[in-house]
């Protein structure tokens, strides 16, 4: 037994240039808001001036923001000079002392970023980047 053919109906959906480049617009402005925001991958700085103070040898210490708060400073970070020199790594001459002992008071610019704690138990910023003024 056969079954009669059903009739098929193709409909055309026609869509405006103009209206295709918007919606194609938005989708690549959404599409960049959530890789910006994913929790993996290089995230960008957020950069203020401050004054730096270092409290040891091991060059660890905080830069206070001029829009108010603080930023650890960990000891190991890239850094650019007066001089405008770039070095990954170490500490800035800037924030050396004799002895490497407490220097404090030192005008930086300093990129820094929010880092997450595990299980959402709060967050705390850092310096990244740092420029001696």
């Amino acid at each position: 037994m056969m079954l009669p053919q059903g009739k098929t109906t193709i409909r055309r959906v026609r869509l405006h240039p103009a209206l295709f480049a918007l919606l194609l617009v938005i989708v690549a402005l959404a599409g960049a808001f959530v890789a910006d925001n994913l929790p993996f991958g290089s995230k960008t700085l957020t950069y203020s001036y401050g004054t730096a103070t270092v409290t040891g040898e091991e060059g660890s210490g905080v830069v206070t923001l001029e829009k108010g708060g603080s930023v650890l400073l960990p000891s190991d970070i890239a850094w650019v000079d007066r001089d405008g020199n770039t070095t990954n790594g170490g500490r800035p001459e800037c924030l050396k002392g004799d002895g490497d002992s407490l220097v404090r008071g030192v005008r930086v610019e300093a990129g820094y970023l929010r880092v997450r704690l595990p299980e959402g138990k709060g967050s705390y910023p850092i310096v990244g980047w740092l420029r001696c003024l």
